[in-house]
């Protein structure tokens, strides 16, 4: 009797489908939230400018996707291995070590965003000065979002970092909207003081938080262990992510000159632009996975082994780590595949017409992008299990594909165009496939060679 009203009660406090759905729907957006809101602003900005002077600002969105890309490139080292460093410190309680460490992360990036920005556009642009310097300052603005994102998805802040996303681009669109400014350095002004926003909100957030004595400068994490080969993975797969379109601009067969830097190619940016967005849909469900399938059985799993359980509860958690890794990997070639290829039939028959000429670009590029979702979602497995050197060649393989085979698929002609990017992500993610299995298949050896490496 007392276990059937312990039942009741349990069923009379689980929460309405209404809030289930509220909750499901803020979770899903703390994945892909930011994405969809820079899109959203920059669509904003574009249309209006369009409407108003009937000339696209080509240029705006071009300094724009440059400091991303920038950015990205550059900071991808340093704060992959603050990650890891962070999550030591996370683990160890050892709080107050964060705005040490984030400190010199800070003045890292920040100093070497800017010497790169001008040394790429100073000498080389013909842009005007006012535009430089902005882009220069957007390059870092941006370099040190990525970093505080990073801090704050750590400890586990993704809700508030997208409140000061959201606060930020909603001040850009008010900006643009008072002023009604439609030349490339206002938008550019407008973009970055929406991006400082959260940058400067997540800085003060993380300060108040856990800043106890005086700050002193902790560089620890570019000394951590295998630091040379982590941060070269990481520049290896953010390089190798950007080297397809880095090809079709300065191709002289393919690529659009604005000056000797800033290049474009709009038959394979608007359709990858496209391509990355319903990709975010695959960004989703890799996030729910890790966070629901993966994160618990892994943690219980090292927990059970460092303390001496037995091999059959070892087992339970193993068995429940693969059964994690397969359904979200399942769920991502099925469901995200699935809505692909719906897309892709919905542009065949005409409901959602494409506006570039190249009929064959977008159906390459959106059907590498499940096969790139499936290589992020095994690079982030092997990430968190620490096999750095496995993944270093992964990567290296992801760049150098994605480089041959681009210039190949120019060379065959613009019906290619985009094949090399899919080929590519194909061959990566059948290896990472390959690679996660045989990891976690030797968990055990693995979790006692780190041990045996760090006692030596």
């Amino acid at each position: 009797m007392g276990d059937i009203v312990r039942l009741v009660e349990r069923l009379k406090r689980r929460p309405s489908m209404t809030k289930m759905l509220l909750e499901e729907s803020l979770d899903s957006f703390e994945a892909v939230g930011a994405w969809f809101l820079t899109i959203f602003c920059l669509a904003v900005m574009g249309v209006t400018v369009h409407v108003m002077t009937s000339v696209a600002p080509v240029l705006f969105y071009l300094l724009v996707t440059y400091a991303t890309a920038l950015s990205l490139v550059l900071t991808s080292p340093f704060h992959t291995l603050f990650t890891r460093h962070l999550a030591d410190k996370v683990y160890l309680g050892r709080f107050h070590d964060i705005v040490n460490s984030l400190m010199a992360l800070t003045i890292l990036v920040t100093v070497s965003a800017l010497l790169l920005a001008a040394a790429l556009v100073v000498p080389f642009s013909s842009i005007e000065v006012n535009l430089k310097i902005t882009f220069i300052g957007l390059t870092a603005v941006l370099s040190l979002f990525w970093c505080i994102g990073t801090v704050l998805s750590s400890v586990r802040r993704e809700r508030l970092l997208l409140k000061l996303f959201g606060l930020g681009m909603g001040t850009t669109l008010i900006l643009f909207g008072a002023t009604r400014m439609t030349d490339p350095q206002a938008l550019l002004l407008f973009f970055a003081v929406g991006v400082a926003i959260p940058a400067a909100g997540g800085y003060s957030y993380v300060v108040k938080l856990y800043l106890r004595t005086g700050i002193r400068l902790d560089d620890a994490f570019l000394k951590r262990p295998q630091a040379r080969r982590i941060g070269l993975s990481a520049f290896l797969f953010m390089l190798g992510f950007w080297v397809d379109k880095l090809i079709f601009w300065f191709h002289p067969d393919t690529g659009k000159s604005v000056d000797g830097v800033f290049h474009f190619y709009g038959e394979y940016d608007f359709p990858f632009f496209v391509a990355l967005t319903i990709m975010m849909v695959g960004s989703l469900i890799i996030y729910k996975g890790i966070k629901r399938s993966i994160n618990g059985p892994y943690e219980r799993f090292i927990f059970k082994l460092s303390n001496n359980f037995p091999f059959r509860d070892l087992a339970v958690e193993k068995a429940r780590l693969f059964s994690g890794i397969a359904q979200t990997s399942s769920s991502l070639f099925l469901f995200y595949g699935g809505v692909c290829m719906l897309v892709l039939f919905l542009v065949h028959i005409g409901i959602f017409p494409i506006p570039w000429s190249n009929p064959f670009v977008f159906h390459y590029l959106l059907t590498g992008t499940i096969f790139f979702s499936l290589y992020f979602f095994y690079f982030l497995i092997i990430q968190y299990l620490d096999e750095y050197t496995l993944l270093l060649k992964l990567n290296g393989l992801f760049c150098l594909l994605n480089a041959v085979l681009t210039l190949l698929s120019i060379e065959a002609g613009w019906r290619f165009q985009g094949t090399g990017f899919l080929a590519a992500s194909f061959v990566v993610a059948a290896a990472g496939f390959f690679l996660v299995n045989r990891i976690v298949g030797g968990l055990e050896y693995q979790v006692f060679r780190r041990a045996s490496d760090l006692r030596a």
